[in-house]
């Protein structure tokens, strides 16, 4: 009977309460579309980086330091004997990183240099443009945006002064096999692929690497002796960090958004219980207990919470499908130098965080919809039954 009469009443609200369903709707729309968007962009960036760069687990030479640019030119060691019949196999992709300068249209530009077997097949990276053949200059892969920086194109011939192990500067001329369209900024910006032997020749560096990129996580037990272990949780440490702080800005900004729905809700059921005195006394004298009465305006609240999540199935699908489907832009094309804003994001939906902010939401709701309904316990029956103020 509860229900019944708080819907009745709901109902019988009418515009008032189409107005605080579709305010309830709109909140659960942003804040759903909120989650989808920073779950889909942190889902894509570790995939395109796991694609490009990681696979399942990468090997890095002890003496490289990717914070220290002194260590950049010795930040190699050989590969271990253990690894080399998985380098054969094409288990393990070794890279070696060597600091150039390179010559672009009569300018000079530092780079750093990256050398991978052109054959290799564990990373999506498109080395097998490398293979060239000794008459010709060396074939090179640069990313889209190394290419705006240089102003190459592909087939465009340019030098690139290396210093060798022996400490002596050599030159070679390099030739743009590609522009390859690269997701991950740090296989784009200032770099230039080479194929590994080209670079090793030019480094006189047989048989070394500054990085090992495991294709199997059973490889994490190989014996690597002066290489160390970058597990998934190291890798992504700087992009988990990152998410932590943006997440304080949307923390703030989803708090608002709920603010203002249970605002919303009080001052429904503030206005409800002011305005309807009369039947709250009614109610009381027709043999309703003070906490049925309580219990009737709290449902009618949690009611308004179902009916708006209704409402969000119903009115946010096509918005929810658009950016499923089409995905969302960065506006102007802006990509802040971050994986996975160079191009439309795809939404992924977070359901158990989904269902976890909807019960949460239904919650809140509820407990704010008590609140001004507390009230009631100390109404005067006759009082309220002749519509006098002694609320």
């Amino acid at each position: 009977m509860i229900f019944k009469l708080a819907l009745r009443n709901i109902i019988g609200n009418g515009w008032r309460s189409l107005i605080n369903i579709l305010i309830l709707a709109a909140v659960l729309i942003s804040l759903i579309w909120m989650e989808a968007m920073w779950y889909s962009w942190l889902v894509l960036a570790k995939t395109q980086q796991k694609q490009w760069e990681f696979a399942s687990g990468i090997l890095r030479s002890e003496e490289f330091d990717p914070y220290d640019t002194f260590s950049w030119e010795k930040g190699y060691a050989p590969i271990p004997a253990d690894v080399r019949p998985h380098v054969a196999s094409g288990d393990v992709v070794p890279i070696l990183y060597s600091p150039g300068v390179i010559y672009p249209g009569g300018r000079q530009l530092n780079a750093m240099v990256k050398g991978i077997p052109a054959r290799q097949k564990v990373l999506k990276l498109p080395s097998s443009g490398l293979a060239g053949s000794a008459d010709s200059p060396i074939p090179a892969l640069i990313g889209q945006d190394m290419a705006k920086t240089t102003q190459l194109q592909t087939g465009d011939i340019f030098t690139l002064r290396i210093k060798d192990s022996a400490g002596a500067f050599n030159a070679v001329d390099l030739e743009v096999a590609e522009v390859m369209d690269c997701p991950v900024p740090s296989l784009d910006n200032g770099t230039v692929w080479v194929d590994l032997s080209a670079l090793r020749e030019a480094k006189l560096l047989p048989d070394v690497a500054t990085v090992l990129v495991l294709n199997d996580k059973a490889l994490h037990n190989v014996s690597a002796p002066r290489y160390e272990l970058i597990t998934e949780k190291e890798f992504f440490a700087d992009l988990n960090e990152m998410v932590k702080t943006k997440a304080v800005g949307q923390s703030m900004l989803f708090v608002l958004l709920i603010f203002l729905a249970m605002l919303a809700i009080f001052d429904t059921q503030a206005l409800a219980i002011f305005k309807r005195r009369k039947e709250i006394g009614m109610l009381a004298a027709l043999g309703m207990t003070k906490a049925q009465i309580t219990r009737l305006f709290t449902l009618e609240g949690a009611l308004y919470m179902l009916l708006a999540i209704v409402a969000t199935l119903v009115l946010g699908f096509p918005l929810f499908w658009y950016f499923a489907v089409k995905g969302f832009a960065m506006p102007g094309g802006v990509d802040f130098g971050v994986v996975g804003f160079d191009r439309p994001l795809l939404f992924v939906y977070p359901w158990p965080l989904i269902l976890v902010t909807l019960a949460l939401m239904f919650i809140l709701t509820a407990f704010v919809s008590w609140l001004p309904v507390r009230r009631i316990a100390s109404m005067n029956v006759v009082e309220t039954l002749k519509g006098g103020r002694n609320v």
